[in-house]
């Protein structure tokens, strides 16, 4: 996106990528909800391969359009002796240094990244545990049908446009423009994030203990779309935090930032069923608010 869209505009055209994201991990339940149980697990996984294969075809046809990439391999192309086999070595430790070596060693040595990945990190986590206990309310405790289950999570979708609409609203209204370079000031990316940081405990205490069967489901729901905006606000502003701080380096701050993140999630999803079965759905819940 920064290498696509002026300065200016980044944050527009970031949360669209962030509220697909986002929204990503709920609508492949939905679909999965109805798929599935007609045409089998395996389909779930035809699903993924249609939707990545046009973004694969995009990705070993199109060309080279970074300014610094191209004149790079211009330079080595030059310098080159007639040894191709050395240049091609050469060339595939440089690249794995640049997308190995350097984030890691980013994140390492710039406190101000290393915390913004692992914020990042415990919130994108936080979403995978919270979603497990979705499925262990609605069904047993209000009835839902797996269909219905299904539906319940287009409230992440309800969130990523309120939120989306929110952000953009601040942005065009505060304008973000206020700053000729793009990496001064970059603290003042993270001002949305200063209030949207209240709305994940608020909305996981109001899901935890609103969920009870006797208080109507909506109320829940709310629950579930106050914790998704702010949840969504608050990575939206990382993602557009982190790379003006080193602008230069902006594709290797966000590989550590998703290394971070997808590592804890991954760890994430299976902290729900001790989480949930031994404190229940509201105390379960609670400790990821309180811990918010």
């Amino acid at each position: 996106m920064h290498d696509l869209f002026p300065d200016l505009t980044v944050p527009y055209s970031l949360a669209i990528w962030i509220a697909a994201a986002y929204y990503g991990p709920a609508l492949g339940l939905l679909i999965a909800i109805y798929l599935v149980p007609e045409k089998g697990w395996r389909w779930g996984m035809w699903e993924i391969i249609w939707l990545a294969a046009p973004t694969l075809i995009l990705m070993v046809t199109l060309p080279e359009t970074h300014g610094p990439t191209i004149r790079a391999r211009r330079s080595r192309a030059a310098s080159t002796s007639g040894n191709t086999i050395d240049v091609t070595f050469r060339a595939v430790i440089a690249a794995l240094k640049d997308t190995i070596v350097r984030p890691v060693q980013i994140t390492l040595q710039d406190p101000a990244v290393a915390v913004a990945n692992l914020y990042t990190a415990f919130m994108y986590g936080t979403y995978y545990t919270f979603f497990d206990a979705i499925p262990r309310v609605y069904p047993e405790r209000y009835g839902f049908t797996m269909g219905q289950l299904g539906l319940a999570f287009l409230s992440i979708f309800v969130a990523c446009v309120v939120g989306g609409v929110a952000y953009c609203f601040y942005i065009y209204k505060t304008s973000i423009s206020d700053c000729d370079d793009f990496s001064a000031n970059h603290e003042t990316s993270l001002r949305p994030a200063l209030v949207a940081c209240f709305l994940p405990p608020v909305g996981l205490f109001l899901f935890g203990w609103t969920s009870n069967g006797d208080i109507h489901w909506i109320v829940s729901l709310l629950g579930i779309t106050i914790y998704a905006i702010g949840t969504f606000i608050i990575l939206q502003c990382m993602s557009v935090y982190l790379p003006r701080i080193y602008p230069e380096y902006a594709a290797s701050l966000f590989a550590a930032n998703v290394l971070c993140r997808s590592l804890l999630a991954a760890a994430a999803i299976h902290l729900g069923i001790p989480l949930y079965g031994k404190l229940g759905i509201g105390p379960g819940v609670s400790v990821l608010g309180g811990s918010g």
